[in-house]
């Protein structure tokens, strides 16, 4: 919230905002900007309304139903690894960020050796064994495992950044390395 806030955007654009709960953060830390969230989840939404945000959107995040250069920030937490199409989703965000505009990743990270040793069984190995035992939900534990595992490196990712027209601002690893914060401007 405060690499944006930073910025004193007027519009920003929490995507894949789930239950809401960066987009109640940024409503809490800009109250004057108009803060949107959006996600393809209805039931996510309708939580996430029910929690106090003022204004969601339905959408598809290769699609975003905005006209170009809508905002002046996107947010994105823990979204972006889910997306089918990565590329054309930095696309999609280039698209409707105004220019100079932010976006502000967050996303896990693949840790250092020798600590990926540990984080793999863990993510890999209990954490699914916990899930199972615990809420029947041991295939979407496996899932998320996947998903973080395919994530590209900081320096790929970087790359995949700069392909799509933003320009590395910083990055900073967070949570002991395992959650990485990267911030980039639209470069016109």
């Amino acid at each position: 919230m405060e690499a944006v806030a930073q910025g004193q955007p007027s519009s920003v654009l929490d995507l894949a905002c789930g239950s809401g709960d960066v987009t109640l953060a940024l409503q809490n830390a800009i109250p004057t900007a108009q803060i949107t969230g959006l996600d393809f989840c209805a039931a996510l939404l309708a939580q996430a309304t029910a929690r106090g945000v003022k204004h969601v959107v339905e959408g598809d995040a290769l699609q975003l139903p905005f006209p170009n250069e809508s905002f002046s920030a996107v947010t994105l937490a823990f979204g972006l690894r889910n997306f089918s199409d990565r590329p054309k989703a930095l696309l999609e965000i280039h698209r409707i960020l105004q220019s100079g505009g932010l976006l502000a990743l967050l996303e896990f990270s693949p840790p250092p050796y020798p600590w990926k040793l540990f984080w793999d069984f863990y993510l890999f190995r209990f954490m699914p064994w916990v899930a199972q035992r615990l809420t029947h939900q041991g295939e979407s534990f496996r899932y998320l495992a996947s998903s973080i595992a395919q994530f590209p490196a900081p320096s790929a990712l970087h790359h995949e950044l700069h392909t799509a027209g933003l320009k590395l601002l910083f990055t900073r690893p967070m949570t002991l390395r395992l959650v990485r914060l990267t911030v980039c401007r639209k470069v016109s």
